[in-house]
């Protein structure tokens, strides 16, 4: 059975997923990293589409509203006599130079692109990404950041593609740790229901047994739909189908002599 395959049957079926067991562990990584690029496309959807929407929105109002300001050796001078906030579109555009705003303001604004006091933040569907102005090592000026977004069009496809490489590695490493972590809790299953398999084994089982919450979590992300204690519904389930697939397991009696 393929892998994908494997990953159609693994969200309903214990009894064929104890069944992979058997299977090398060469076969069970491929799974993993599938599993885990299935799991990134949707946030990797969002934060593209949010991104783009945001940079558009940031040009616009970087030409049309903002006030002029000037970066110069790594801080920002703002002809203002306070921060700027400007709502465009699903964006909001912040211009500050008194370090009233930091990475966590921005961050808690979902889509927000902060030109702050010694660094440009942008975030986009909770992801955020930060540059200090210092490491640009050079002067700045509104006009000068108008003509550099311009060019920014041509380059965003490449960036928009490293970041989202970044976030699949991200989740693929998450994902190896998780299934590591649910193993752990295998070998306590089968314990105490007296299965002989080993910890390799349990691994494998382990590494299929995240497919139903993973997919599940994958339908609510693409549809942007926040679901409460997702953690603990992760976990939840992870541990149940993990159980249910061990208990397929046929038990070795013992000889009697």
């Amino acid at each position: 059975m393929n892998v994908f395959k494997q990953l159609i049957t693994s969200i309903y079926s214990p009894k064929k997923i104890s069944r992979f067991r058997f299977q090398g562990i060469g076969k069970t990584i491929l799974f993993v990293f599938l599993l885990s690029l299935v799991s990134t496309i949707p946030t990797a959807y969002h934060f593209s589409s949010s991104l783009i929407q945001g940079i558009n929105s940031f040009k616009v109002t970087l030409d049309n509203e903002l006030p002029d300001f000037k970066i110069s050796n790594g801080e920002l001078t703002v002809d203002s006599d306070g921060p700027v906030e400007i709502r465009s579109g699903e964006f909001i555009i912040i211009l500050d130079d008194t370090g009233s705003f930091g990475v966590e303001e921005i961050e808690a604004k979902t889509n927000a692109i902060g030109l702050l006091e010694n660094q440009f933040v942008i975030a986009a569907e909770g992801q955020v990404q930060s540059t200090e102005y210092s490491m640009l090592n050079m002067t700045i000026t509104k006009e000068e950041l108008v003509d550099l977004t311009d060019q920014m069009d041509n380059l965003l496809p490449l960036i928009i593609s490293i970041l989202v490489l970044v976030m699949y590695l991200f989740g693929a490493f998450i994902k190896f740790i998780e299934i590591t972590v649910l193993a752990l809790f295998g070998l306590g299953i089968k314990n105490s229901l007296q299965k002989k398999i080993n910890f390799k084994q349990t691994w494998i089982i382990s590494a299929y047994s995240t497919t139903l919450a993973t997919i599940f979590f994958v339908i609510m992300d693409s549809l942007q739909t926040v679901v409460p204690s997702g953690f603990l519904i992760t976990w939840f389930v992870h541990i149940i189908v993990l159980y249910l697939a061990i208990k397929e397991i046929p038990t070795t009696k013992n000889k009697q002599s």
